[in-house]
């Protein structure tokens, strides 16, 4: 049983670290002066607004 719950508190771990390594490449991304990454056109959320 202790072995089953610290598999368990080692995989929650791995997916911590890897949703943290998305954040972070997705904020590396959205820093970065090229605009071919972004989801949204400026123009497009002008006129939405």
């Amino acid at each position: 049983m202790i072995k089953a719950f610290k598999r368990l508190i080692a995989f929650l771990a791995g997916v911590l670290i890897v949703f943290g390594a998305a954040k972070t490449l997705f904020n590396w991304l959205a820093r970065s002066e090229s605009d071919e990454y972004e989801v949204w056109n400026d123009d497009e959320e002008k006129e939405e607004a």
